[in-house]
């Protein structure tokens, strides 16, 4: 049951959110922003976008890990206006990270090990 929580808790543990502002000019419904940093797990659903523009509605379409290049959709073509985008960032060493990435799978293993113990216990046949 507490798993999803384990996983959130994880996750703000690996990464530090990290702001940017970009100016976009107007004319394109579709813009590529090229970011500062890299996006942690190189997943653009974690990205999130606010806009100075009323008529936009940004969602981050695509994320590109080479280049560290933003693909923002749902722009208004009519004027510029400044994105501000937030996503989070690796705060923590290799070793650190791979081992809290892989933590839930280490504890399901564990667990299953404990009932396969507990089970072994209960029907190994026992001398007095």
């Amino acid at each position: 049951m507490m798993l999803g929580g384990m996983m959130a808790a994880i996750h703000a543990f690996r990464g530090a959110d990290f702001t940017e502002p970009h100016i976009v000019g107007a004319g394109s419904a579709t813009t590529n922003i090229v970011l500062a940093g890299d996006v942690m797990d190189a997943s653009n659903t974690d990205v999130r976008i606010s806009s100075t523009n009323v008529l936009d509605a940004p969602v981050p379409f695509a994320y590109d890990s080479t280049t560290r290049q933003l693909t923002v959709n749902g722009l208004d073509s009519g004027e510029s206006r400044t994105l501000t985008i937030t996503y989070p960032i690796l705060r923590v060493d290799g070793f650190t990270d791979t081992a809290a990435r892989f933590f839930p799978a280490y504890l399901i293993i564990a667990i299953l090990c404990l009932i396969g113990g507990a089970a072994y216990q209960a029907f190994r046949p026992h001398s007095d």
